[in-house]
């Protein structure tokens, strides 16, 4: 921090001294304000000292609106510079008291001096130097400007790493200069993303190797219950379920650890919306005691991964199917430019202050909820990683059906 201000504070006041020297060694180039001043009262000057003789005195001061008066050479005492202006018939200029110009020359033919004056100073137009000065800041900004950009850029560069680590893309290292200023941040982020990954990747693989651990006893234990003889060993039906069931949360357990791992493999295209969630609906309509209305367009095309969303609003609707008591529907839009899906049901809904929580992975909820019983809380967690990874939102609120209402957007353009 304090290399970046004191180098900063030695640019502004290069650059102050820059536009100082420069920008009045431009305008005394430019403006020469003896020669607007020197100019016509010299021309005016010399025509006296030529005309005097053929005109009187008050003509001539009328005609070049200036005062004349004749003078004794001894009247005003003469420096021996001004004296030798005089002496070679040039124009003497001065200023009185107030400020305003005096010009002296030597009359042609005659032992008087003449006094042209006096005359007030023409005022010198400023609008040209003020340009001059609104320039050279411009000079310094660009100067700031050109400190600034690397500053900009390696910023600009964490911004982006810190997007793409929120993204899940923990393999993304920012690159900077050694010598810059924010060089030690960066490499504290870099290895704040190292160690994420390193920590992900061995939860990866403790859960697969729990995963298939548990694999091998399970397929040990079928084999077993297949071997008994139902009347030797009482509650079989029970252990077999058991059994059942643990293999079933390891699936779910390996399916989400393989989602993880292909995050970056979406395959986005054109996908016909309206005959994807009508195959999934006669798909899950069959053998079903419950009602599953489909609302859609007869022709919605969205730009997406067709399977992952396919799994995403499957998810959606496996679920609401557990809970419902009757009927269960899919509405799928267009809502300020995002498709939008919805499924809900009438079944006994969520409690508001679960909503938010509803999405985590393992996530079981309450006892006063009627979603407690069956899962193993991985379904909705899938469905928000799918979301994510479209750049959309998903979310659940209740249902005017009476139950749980599930939602999810996606934009139109996937980044």
């Amino acid at each position: 921090m304090t290399r970046m201000f004191a180098s900063l504070y030695v640019v502004i006041v290069a650059g102050l001294l820059l536009i100082n020297w420069s920008s009045e060694l431009i305008w005394q180039s430019l403006v020469n304000d003896d020669a607007i001043i020197e100019s016509p009262l010299e021309a005016q000057a010399k025509v006296v000292a030529h005309t005097l003789t053929t005109h009187n005195q008050g003509e001539l001061a009328e005609a070049v609106s200036a005062q004349i008066n004749l003078l004794e050479p001894g009247d005003i005492y003469w420096s021996s510079s001004q004296r030798q202006v005089l002496d070679d018939g040039l124009p003497l200029l001065t200023f009185d008291q107030e400020g305003q110009q005096l010009v002296f020359i030597q009359h042609q033919y005659q032992p008087y001096i003449i006094q042209l004056g006096p005359i007030a100073v023409p005022s010198v137009d400023n609008r040209l130097k003020y340009l001059i000065l609104g320039l050279s800041y411009l000079v310094l900004a660009a100067v700031i400007a050109l400190w600034v950009w690397p500053l900009w850029r390696d910023l600009s560069e964490l911004q982006r790493g810190s997007m793409s680590l929120g993204k899940g893309q923990l393999d993304s290292k920012i690159k900077v200069s050694r010598r810059s200023v924010i060089a030690p941040i960066i490499h504290t982020f870099n290895s704040m993303s190292q160690q994420l990954t390193r920590l992900l990747e061995q939860q990866k693989l403790l859960t697969n190797a729990v995963s298939h651990e548990i694999r091998t006893p399970l397929a040990r234990l079928k084999f077993s219950f297949a071997m008994l003889d139902e009347k030797e060993v009482t509650q079989l039906s029970d252990m077999r379920s058991d059994v059942e069931e643990m293999e079933s949360l390891v699936e779910e357990m390996l399916n989400y650890g393989r989602l993880e791992r292909q995050m970056h493999t979406l395959s986005v295209c054109d996908v016909n919306i309206t005959q994807l969630l009508t195959n999934l609906h006669d798909k899950l309509s069959r053998d079903k005691e419950l009602h599953i209305g489909l609302h859609c367009p007869d022709e919605l095309i969205w730009h997406c991964d067709g399977h992952y969303i396919e799994r995403a609003v499957q998810n959606y609707v496996t679920n609401a199917v557990k809970y419902a008591h009757s009927t269960v529907i899919i509405t799928a839009s267009i809502v300020k430019g995002h498709l939008s899906i919805v499924v809900e049901d009438d079944g006994s809904g969520i409690a508001p202050e679960q909503f938010a929580v509803v999405f985590d992975a393992f996530t079981r909820l309450d006892k006063n909820s009627g979603h407690q019983a069956n899962g193993f809380g991985l379904g909705l967690a899938i469905v928000q990683r799918i979301i994510e990874w479209h750049d959309g939102d998903c979310w659940a609120e209740a249902s005017p059906l009476g139950g749980a209402k599930f939602s999810f957007t996606l934009p139109q353009v996937v980044n």
